[in-house]
C-alpha cells in the first residue's frame, strides 16, 4: 500500500466506516457523527479528505482511493481466513491484515482466491486491476463447478449471479459438498442425496474449492 501524507491507521478506519455507511445509503451527518465521532468528522473535514456538496458528504479523490484499498484488502483477508484457513473469528485479524499487505501481495491473494466478488458477509469486494486482467500468475483456489472434472468432488465456497436465491432454496450453498456428474448438455451435480441439473450459465456462478 502506498503511504500518503495525512493517512494513519485511525484515518483508515474512519474511511472504511464511511465506505460501509455509503453502501447502506446512510451518510447523514448524524450517522457520520455516531459512527466516526464528531472529532473524527472534524478531522476529515479539516484535512479536506471529506467535503460537503449540500447535504451529501464526498471524499476527495485521494481519500476515495485509500478507502477502496482498505475495504478491498479487509474483505479479501476475510475470505482468506474464513475460506482457506477455516477460521470462525477473523475480524480482528482482517483489520490488522488490511494495513500491512503490499499491492503485489493483494493482487496475488485476489488471484489465488479466484477473484471473489463478495466477502463472507455478502458485501462486494472492490475490484482491482488483477480482476480485469484475469491474471494467471497464481493458480486460482476457486473455480466454477462447471470447470471440475467429471466425477470429482468439491466444496461450495460462494455463489454469484442472479440465481443465488434459487440455488440456496435448492439446498446448494456455501459449505455444501458437490460431485460433478456431467457437463453437457446441462451441468448435473449431486448434492448429498439430491441430483440437480443446472443450465451452464447458472453453474458458472457456483464457485467451489476442491477437496481431497
Amino acid at each position: 500500500m502506498t503511504e500518503t501524507t495525512g493517512f494513519s491507521g485511525h484515518v483508515d478506519e474512519m474511511l472504511e466506516t464511511f465506505w460501509e455507511l455509503r453502501e447502506k445509503n446512510d451518510l447523514s451527518r448524524n450517522s457520520l457523527v455516531r459512527e466516526i465521532t464528531r472529532d473524527g468528522l472534524d478531522h476529515l473535514e479539516s484535512t479536506r479528505f471529506l467535503t460537503w456538496a449540500g447535504d451529501t458528504p464526498v471524499l476527495s479523490e485521494e481519500a476515495e482511493a485509500r478507502a477502496r484499498d482498505i475495504v478491498r484488502r479487509h474483505r479479501l483477508a476475510e475470505r482468506l481466513f474464513r475460506d482457506v484457513l477455516d477460521l470462525s473469528n477473523f475480524e480482528e485479524d482482517a483489520c490488522t491484515f488490511e494495513h500491512v499487505i503490499s499491492p503485489d501481495v493483494e493482487e496475488a491473494l485476489c488471484t489465488f482466491l479466484g477473484h471473489p466478488p463478495t466477502c463472507p458477509h455478502g458485501r462486494p469486494i472492490p475490484k482491482g486491476p488483477c480482476c480485469s486482467a484475469l491474471s494467471k500468475k497464481v493458480c486460482p483456489l476457486f473455480s466454477s463447478v462447471a470447470h471440475l472434472e467429471v466425477g470429482s468432488k468439491a466444496k461450495v465456497a460462494f455463489l454469484k449471479g442472479s440465481h443465488v436465491d434459487k440455488l440456496t432454496h435448492m439446498g446448494l450453498g456455501p459449505g455444501s459438498t458437490v460431485r460433478l456428474i456431467q457437463k453437457r448438455p446441462s451441468v448435473v451435480i449431486q448434492v448429498e442425496e439430491t441430483t440437480l441439473a443446472l443450465d451452464h450459465e447458472i453453474a458458472m456462478g457456483v464457485f467451489v474449492k476442491t477437496t481431497s
